[in-house]
């Protein structure tokens, strides 16, 4: 095996070998290496030529486990393409149709939150317990002020009745006033009459003592006389200034006391005012003492606490929000291109993903103003909760557009190997084989395929996990 020159070099090699020490005291290590390299030869030359055969003969080894296996029988169908509707999916956020945010409507220290973020409660259902010691405090204090009102209304009242009297007392000085001064007038137009015949008298008697007819006497009777009412004119004249004097007097003291008895009214009516101040600062506290706690309106889920137990609560400071999950809806913002495929109350088809499933909803709402920067619509559907569905999951809207042909088959032909998705056709010497495939939209159960497959293949539907690629089958249909 070796030329000419390969004898040189093992003669040199030979050569200068005789200068190395005697070859029982050379170390045994390479000749293990030289075997250890002939053996590896051997083998990667041996796995060569196994691999080459393989690569000849790729079907031996599948041919070998099926050749084993009983023919299975299995179902099948005929892959042939069918005409369905196209259509567009939006994706949209399931909300509660109601949400509240419960806040507090006094000012107190949260002494209970007997709620957790996920818990589900009934309606009337205790979320959170406030001290209400102040604003009991000030309930007591709101009775007190309703005391003293009232007895302010009393005062008052007692008041107002004294005005009154005064104010009959008063008037009835008036109304003497008045009768004294017609009664002297009275008198007066009586003593004027009487005068008028005295003095006729008077004068006839003078006339009479003149020619010695009457004597001195009579005369003087008669001057006596006029003088008398004379007298009792002057006497009806004062009394008439001094009856008109305590009309006057009278009237300003009917006048003052009238203004009395406004001011007593008006007095009264300041004090039942207070009363009734007081009263609904009652009624306020009391209606804050209710607030202490705070309930749910309505059965829902807790999505949101806003506070812990000790922390102080303010008027209209956050506690927990509430959803409903009965009433639900689906929010999409549809394209200004397609809002024209959405009426209000249709029936639509909404895919949920968390349950794989199809549900028909009902178009509830379109807010009928675009979006300037997305030019889109906000639609509601309204959904029916019967899949426990939770607010915020996603939903996909199926908007129905123009029909177009596309491969069908069920979906249970279809089987996943890893990321791989594969059906089982029957070949001509009714063996099973193995078909990769690349798959669209489901719908009704079927599923679309995009390609693996052509029309006219016949594709098994049962049995499917069993079966291997190159398995003789038995078709039942």
């Amino acid at each position: 095996m070796f030329n000419d020159q390969s004898s040189v070099h093992l003669e040199a090699t030979h050569t200068e070998i005789t200068t190395e020490p005697a070859p029982e005291l050379q170390p045994k290590k390479p000749k293990r290496l030289r075997a250890i390299a002939l053996i590896s030869v051997f083998s990667i030359a041996f796995g060569g030529v196994a691999w080459l055969w393989l690569l000849r003969h790729p079907s031996e080894s599948t041919e070998t486990i099926t050749a084993h296996l009983q023919p299975l029988e299995v179902e099948t169908t005929t892959a042939a393409p069918e005409s369905i509707a196209g259509g567009s999916s939006l994706t949209g956020t399931i909300e509660s149709v109601e949400t509240v945010t419960t806040t507090s409507r006094i000012q107190g220290q949260i002494q209970s939150l007997p709620v957790a973020e996920g818990d589900k409660v009934k309606a009337g259902q205790v979320l959170a317990i406030i001290d209400v010691k102040d604003i009991q405090a000030q309930g007591n204090q709101a009775l007190a002020a309703i005391a003293q009102a009232q007895a302010g209304v009393t005062v008052a009242s007692a008041a107002e009745t004294q005005a009154i009297a005064s104010k009959s007392q008063a008037e009835a000085q008036l109304n003497q006033a008045e009768a004294a001064q017609r009664e002297a007038e009275a008198q007066l137009q009586e003593a004027e009459a009487q005068l008028a015949d005295a003095q006729l008298n008077q004068r006839r008697m003078a006339m009479l003592q003149k020619d010695g007819a009457v004597s001195q006497s009579q005369l003087d009777q008669a001057n006596t006389q006029v003088a008398l009412i004379q007298a009792r004119i002057k006497q009806a004249k004062a009394g008439i200034d001094q009856a008109k004097r305590g009309i006057d007097r009278a009237k300003a003291g009917v006048q003052q006391a009238s203004s009395q008895v406004q001011q007593a009214k008006g007095g009264v009516e300041q004090a039942r005012s207070q009363v009734q101040q007081a009263k609904a600062g009652q009624q306020q506290t009391l209606a804050n003492l209710n607030y202490g706690t705070v309930t749910a309106p309505f059965a829902g889920v807790i999505t949101k606490k806003h506070t812990e137990v000790g922390a102080i609560a303010g008027p209209g400071q956050p506690i927990v929000t509430l959803e409903s999950t009965n009433r639900l809806r689906l929010t999409v913002a549809v394209p200004e291109s397609l809002i024209s495929l959405v009426k209000l109350g249709d029936e639509v088809t909404v895919q949920l993903d968390t349950v794989n499933r199809y549900v028909t909803g009902r178009v509830r709402q379109i807010v009928p103003s675009a979006n300037l920067n997305s030019r889109s619509f906000t639609v509601k559907v309204a959904l029916d909760n019967s899949y426990q569905l939770m607010p915020g999951m996603f939903g996909r809207l199926e908007l129905p557009r123009e029909t177009r042909t596309v491969m069908m088959i069920p979906e249970n032909a279809v089987f996943q190997r890893g990321q791989l998705e594969g059906v089982y056709v029957i070949a001509a010497n009714n063996t099973a084989q193995l078909r990769w495939v690349k798959t669209g939209k489901m719908q009704e159960k079927k599923v679309e395929i995009v390609s693996g497959l052509e029309t006219g293949d016949r594709i098994i539907t049962s049995n499917v996990e069993e079966l291997r690629d190159g398995q003789q089958v038995v078709a039942n249909k």
